[in-house]
């Protein structure tokens, strides 16, 4: 694939920001992205963005398909949370061995695939690979993929458990259920994966462990050091992206709404003092949260890049960073949407639709703040962490 700006890439961010934007209660109504919008995406090369250069991607860092999703994720949050987490696991298939590499992207310099890493079914060795079965929530992205990655845990034959794998599997092997009914969030299309004793080839299972700790056989193929990123890290990021870009336009909205809102005493609302207040400390809550991940991505960029090993206290605080900037977006969007009165909760208004989706998105596992602060405050006075996925 020819080299692509980063400039180059935010203008097609922006146009897509703007269709999706339009297509917003569509997108809700179908509970799964319009294809106009995916095709957008597509023609865009956004979901190339981090994908391996052998195949076509443009291998660029993870701050570019970042700031893209931002830049979405004003227009609508369900197509930002896809666009982040499918054009992720364009990296994630770049940590596959080298012929699942090829079978996964083949020349198209991309690749659709959910991915869900809580263990909902089991594998067992036969021969040249598994037999896989279970079912798997929150497949984000599935009714525009092409293959899915799931995370089993392989027993023997006593059914011992022996170990845990990441696989990948064509949509074709699955059954999709449809389970994704929920207030917000609702284009993500985000329904249950189901495997009935499929067979899965060895060269498409990862280790989990090699995956969590950014060591796979895979990823050493390439000499670019950001196919050894630690897993949790990058998915925390990954997944704050999307409510970045909601917060940021939900002050949008919020601001344009404001200069035309008149009470029925004849008053403008602009012209409250607080109302301009609740404007002014939301943009700064986004403000904040934006510059937390910036600043966490760039971290993290810089340790890899350099060889610098990443510590435990590295890890939970990216973790922290993340959760915290979701949080502060949450707090800004009610704090907006509590000024807005009863004609923001219309169908039609966006600001309603940000405040049901970043309920929805911060109910992500990496997004519990109670977890991840007591986490992170455990690891701050040098006790050891309390959860396995760090």
């Amino acid at each position: 694939m020819s080299a692509i700006s980063r400039e180059q890439l935010m203008v097609s961010a922006s146009k897509v920001r703007e269709l999706a934007a339009a297509k917003s209660q569509e997108t809700e109504q179908l509970r799964q992205l319009p294809e106009p919008v995916l095709e957008a995406m597509i023609d865009g090369k956004l979901f190339s963005i981090v994908a391996p250069k052998r195949h076509n991607g443009l291998e660029l860092d993870i701050d570019v398909l970042l700031d893209a999703a931002r830049e979405v994720g004003r227009g609508c949050g369900s197509t930002a949370w896809v666009l982040s987490l499918l054009g992720t696991h364009n990296w994630m298939g770049g940590l596959f061995p080298a012929e699942t590499q090829q079978e996964l992207f083949g020349d198209k310099g991309y690749l659709l695939a959910p991915a869900t890493f809580a263990p909902s079914g089991t594998m067992r060795a036969c021969e040249g690979g598994f037999r896989v079965s279970g079912q798997w929530k929150f497949g984000s992205g599935v009714m525009h993929s092409g293959w899915v990655m799931v995370s089993a845990l392989e027993e023997d034959d006593k059914a011992n458990m022996v170990g845990m794998r990441c696989i990948a599997l064509p949509v074709a092997d699955v059954t999709i259920k449809d389970t994704w009914h929920t207030s917000g969030m609702r284009g993500t299309g985000s329904n249950d994966i189901v495997i009935d004793d499929a067979f899965v080839p060895a060269r498409r299972t990862i280790p989990f462990f090699d995956l969590l700790e950014g060591t796979t056989e895979g990823g050493k193929l390439s000499a670019n050091p950001v196919y050894r990123l630690p897993l949790i890290p990058y998915l925390a990021f990954t997944a704050a992206a999307p409510a970045l870009g909601m917060g940021r336009g939900a002050v949008d909205a919020f601001s344009a709404y404001l200069k035309e809102r008149v009470f029925i005493s004849g008053d403008a609302q602009k012209d409250k003092p607080a109302a301009q207040m609740r404007l002014a400390e939301a943009n700064n809550e986004v403000s904040a949260a934006e510059a937390l991940v910036e600043k966490g991505v760039h971290d993290m960029l810089a340790k890899v890049k350099s060889g610098t090993p990443f510590t435990i206290d590295d890890r939970v605080r990216y973790r922290s960073e993340a959760c915290y900037a979701a949080t502060l977006v949450k707090r800004a969007i009610d704090r907006l949407c509590e000024a807005a009165g009863a004609r923001a909760q219309f169908q039609n208004h966006p600001l309603q639709r940000f405040q049901r989706d970043i309920n929805t998105l911060r109910g992500h596992v990496v997004f519990d703040l109670d977890t991840t602060m007591e986490l992170q405050g455990r690891v701050l006075i040098g006790m050891p962490p309390n959860q396995p996925l760090v």
